[in-house]
């Protein structure tokens, strides 16, 4: 065969397999079947893409993955993700990016939702809606007599309580920055504090001046504290606001169940019978086994997937310096256990212990007298094969 026109097939062949690799699975998602292509599972182990159709009114989607609940009987949220539209953009269509690939065999809980632009109508609505909730909590907190006035709880708790409100009233809706409601402002604070000042000689130093004057004093007090709270969240509404307009549950979505995989290993290897430096005593052959990674190349971090429990055989027994041959109890050849370690995508370091036995002349029976562990090194080319094992 000529080398020259294998090798740039060869390259050209493993190019295209790594392009093949890096593609990112795409999903599509169905609004009105509510399901996801057609109703098949979805990919496992890897990162995908989920595009889907959208209204031009539509000008963000979210959605939330979750995966089991926790002590309390509430989901366990797995992954969120959000696709904003771009200004200029007019499409009918959405595309989100599920980073965090999920698991084979695991059902997960889906919730789109889809959010439209604001109208006038609607902002001039959720502002009145969101003073009136301020108002009536005002009026429940606040309270006069002739003694003076008195908060039912610190200007700070207030401010915080408030702040609660305003959150809870805008539950669904966004802002198009992506900024939530940062809370009421110090001025809030103050007014309460004064508010909440006005008791004994000042009370009744307002009370001399005029009859009701403390009457007018609430009121104005309390007028100037919902000027100020509808200033403030008038201004976090002027950004341009979206509503919730459609929302989608999907429960117990099935992920696909993956193959699975057999590493094989085969490789040379080195092991120490004994001896120092300058009368070393070791002896090297070629192995094969298997290698069980510690962790999932797409759940774990790059070290723990990397890394495995590495067992196997050596084909021929060793020979020390003095010309015995040491072969392995039992099945009658070495083999070891160890850790290995994958430094390039199929090549994989192996250390640990092999187990040998000294062969003696009176039988091939075990004689623990003479079975040895020794270190061993190795170096291996790494195999996977597809394997459906029977349920």
């Amino acid at each position: 065969m000529n080398f020259k026109l294998t090798f740039p097939f060869l390259a050209l062949l493993l190019v295209v397999l790594s392009m093949a690799e890096a593609q990112v699975r795409m999903v599509n998602y169905d609004f009105n079947r509510n399901t996801f292509d057609g109703d098949y599972d979805l990919p496992a182990n890897t990162r995908f893409n989920i595009i889907g159709l959208a209204d031009s009114n539509v000008h963000l989607v979210e959605i939330d993955i979750y995966r089991g609940y926790n002590k309390k009987d509430e989901r366990n949220l797995f992954y969120s993700a959000n696709w904003l539209r771009a200004q200029q953009d007019a499409g009918s269509q959405f595309f989100l990016s599920v980073k965090f690939p999920l698991r084979s065999g695991q059902k997960y809980d889906f919730n789109i939702r889809f959010y439209k632009v604001l109208s006038e109508e609607q902002l001039d609505y959720t502002q009145e809606m969101l003073l009136n909730s301020i108002q009536n909590y005002l009026i429940a907190s606040a309270h006069s007599d002739k003694r003076g006035m008195t908060l039912s709880s610190s200007p700070e708790q207030m401010r915080d309580d408030l702040n609660i409100i305003v959150s809870e009233g805008l539950a669904k809706y966004r802002s198009r920055d992506g900024e939530g409601f940062k809370g009421f402002s110090d001025i809030l604070v103050r007014q309460l504090d004064d508010f909440s000042n006005i008791t004994g000689s000042r009370a009744r130093d307002i009370n001399k001046a005029e009859e009701n004057s403390l009457v007018e004093v609430f009121s104005r007090i309390m007028d100037a504290i919902l000027l100020q709270a509808a200033l403030e969240t008038e201004q976090y509404l002027n950004n341009e606001m979206l509503v919730l307009s459609d929302s989608r549950i999907l429960e117990a979505y099935p992920v696909e169940n993956t193959r699975n995989e057999i590493a094989v290993n085969i490789g040379y290897g080195g092991a120490w019978f004994d001896g120092g430096f300058n009368d070393f005593n070791y002896g090297h052959r070629p192995y094969a086994g298997f290698s069980f990674p510690l962790g999932n190349k797409a759940h774990s971090k790059k070290f723990w997937s990397n890394a495995s429990i590495s067992t196997g055989v050596f084909f021929l027994n060793f020979k020390d310096s003095d010309g015995n041959t040491l072969k392995g109890p039992i099945i009658q050849r070495p083999f070891y256990l160890g850790l290995g370690y994958k430094v390039f995508s199929f090549i994989r370091l192996n250390a640990g212990a092999v187990l040998l036995e000294e062969k003696v002349s009176n039988g091939g029976f075990v004689n623990a007298d003479r079975i040895k562990v020794r270190p061993f090194i190795g170096i291996s080319a790494e195999l996977k094969f597809w394997a459906d094992f029977a349920k």
